[in-house]
Parts: C-alpha cells; structure tokens; sequence
C-alpha cells in the first residue's frame, strides 16, 4: 500500500512548528493506541503509520531531507540505498570517527560491537545506536542484545489519557456531588469516589490523576465527562437559574405571593401589583454555586389571560379600557 504524506498522516500543514507536531502526534497516540483499541488491525495500522511519521517530523534532519526528497529521501523511507539514499553505516563511522563515505577506511563486523554481540549488536547500532550517536540519549528500540526480529518503537510520549462519561442531574451540578464509578482500567473493573465540584456544566472535564492508561511504566489522568440531564423546571445561563411563574391576570393587577421552588427549598416570591408579563424577580444567591461565587435565580412572570367571556365581562373591560386609556406601545419607534 502506497505510503501516506507524513504531514497528512498528522494532520498537519508543512509550516506547522515542533510543537504543533508534538501535540498532533500526541493526539493520535491516545486515539489509536493499542491499550486503548484491543485487537483493532486497522487502529495498530494507524498507530505505526503516526509513529513512523512523527520519527520523521520531530527529528530536524530526518524532516529537512524529507521536505526535499519526500520518501526518497535519507532517513524517511528506511535506510536504503538508491538515489537520493544514504549509506547506512555512514553515523558509526562519524560516531566512531572513521571516515565518510569513499575514506577508503575498511568496515569489520567486530567495528560495531563487542566480542559476542554477533549481528544483535550490529542492527541495535544500525536502528538504536544512531540516535544516541547525535546525542539524542537512549535509543527508542530497546536495549541491545540477540537479535530476534525488528522490534516496534516504543511511544516516548505522555502516557495515554482516559476519557469515561458521567450523567448527572441538574441539581447535582449545580450543587457538586460525590459519584460512585466502576470504571474499565488495564483490562480490570475498578470502582472509584470521584467529586464532582458545584458548577460543573454539560461537558466539563473533571480530572482524575493517575487514573488513567499505564504506558513504559507512567500513568496518564482519567477526565470525567459530564453530561447534565435538563431539569423539569429550571433552566441555567452562565450562573443565573430562571423558572417561569404563572400568574393570573388579576394576581398581575392586584400583587399577590406565590410559593417557588428553587434549587434549595420553597420559598416565598411578593409579586408586586401591576406586574407585567415577562417582569423578572429576583431571588439572591439561589442561582449556581462555584466556589465562593453564587449566581442568583430568576422568576420570569408569566401573566395568563381568560381566554372565554360572557357580555357583561366584555363591558366591565370596555369600561376599563375607556378609563385607563393604556397604549403599552407609545414609546415604540415602529
């Protein structure tokens, strides 16, 4: 199968910076890594694709010589010969200050390795030792020893994060709650206490450290994702809570007191008289709670009319009208 570009198997530009490389690599690692994907081909496919491309990518010369050459290019492709290719052995001879190539220096098998390492000690200089010949430290194919087959790179990122969804209630993010999880870790079922603090909104990511994926030995956080199930009643924006209440025409005219719930108990709301419909009442410190701060709740009155009339109340409100003489649209600019 033809070899993808590396800057597309990262879903990067060309211009794209070292660290816009590390975190799009970073990404994909979480996503198509084997401990997240068991026994997915085409996800271990993908995982070696991002790998080989990001070895590329991250490496100064290795992506200079690929900008230029593409995949014929030293470096990117493997380590062949060819045009636009590059000798193999030419870092040890640098490393081991031998001459480059056509010095005219002979190469020995007993120049790469030790008495006893045998053809292990020579591909773990070809594919390891190289890195560490530039100063790049420790190899990233394992340690030296028999050769047994290629070994695949191991990933030298961040360990893999864990993202797990959690459905609570309108009451229980506004208020903050302790939810009781079982959750899938390294193939195990676990149950863990995790605190969701008050304020929390649809979507929030609640992090857990050290409850995340294992990978060489580190462990990466788990994120709670809430998911806040709509209450009945109430209804949030930002830190305010609102509630529609229902009054009568006449209760809008005359003023009166209606029980309210809010989000810690009934309370009683004075509505005023000559209250409007869509007028909104304020209750201090009911809203949403994050931290130190409170939001408050709002009452938006909702004035409900007599839809059916006999004659006589049609006078009585004709009279009205005559007295009072109200054009609610006066100080409109239609």
């Amino acid at each position: 199968m033809a070899k993808r570009d590396y800057y597309e198997v990262l879903g990067i530009k060309k211009t794209a910076a070292a660290e816009e490389i590390r975190r799009a690599h970073r990404k994909l690692v979480r996503k198509y890594h084997p401990d997240v994907n068991k026994n997915d081909k085409i996800a271990e496919e993908k995982f070696k694709e991002v790998q080989e491309a990001y070895d590329v990518l991250s490496d100064k010369e290795k992506r200079a010589q690929y900008d230029q050459f593409g995949f014929a290019g030293p470096g990117a492709g493997g380590f062949g010969g060819g045009q636009g290719g590059a000798d193999p052995f030419e870092a040890f001879r640098q490393a081991q200050g031998r001459s480059g190539r056509g010095g005219g220096t002979r190469v020995r098998v007993e120049d790469f390795g030790g008495a006893g390492e045998g053809f292990g000690g020579i591909f773990e200089q070809l594919f390891g030792g190289a890195r560490a010949a530039r100063g790049g430290g420790s190899s990233r194919y394992g340690k030296a020893g028999p050769f047994d087959g290629f070994q695949e790179p191991v990933a030298d990122e961040a360990p893999a994060d864990v993202e797990y969804p959690a459905s609570i209630s309108f009451y229980q993010a506004a208020r903050g709650t302790t939810l009781s999880l079982q959750i899938n870790r390294m193939g195990k079922p676990e149950t863990i206490e995790v605190k969701i603090p008050a304020g929390v909104k649809d979507g929030s990511r609640v992090r857990i450290r050290g409850r995340g994926q294992t990978t060489n030995g580190r462990t990466g956080d788990l994120y709670i994702i809430t998911k806040v199930q709509p209450h009945e009643y109430f209804r949030r924006e930002g830190m305010d809570i609102y509630l529609d209440v229902p009054i009568s025409m006449f209760e809008a005219l005359n003023g009166t007191r209606v029980e309210v719930p809010t989000l810690d108990g009934t309370i009683t709301l004075t509505i005023p008289p000559g209250t409007s419909s869509h007028a909104k009442l304020r209750i201090k410190d009911r809203g949403i709670h994050r931290g130190s701060q409170k939001g408050d709740q709002y009452c938006v009155v909702k004035v409900v009319v007599p839809r059916e009339l006999n004659e006589n109340d049609r006078k009585t409100l004709e009279e009205m009208q005559t007295h009072y003489s109200l054009n609610p649209r006066s100080d409109l600019k239609w």
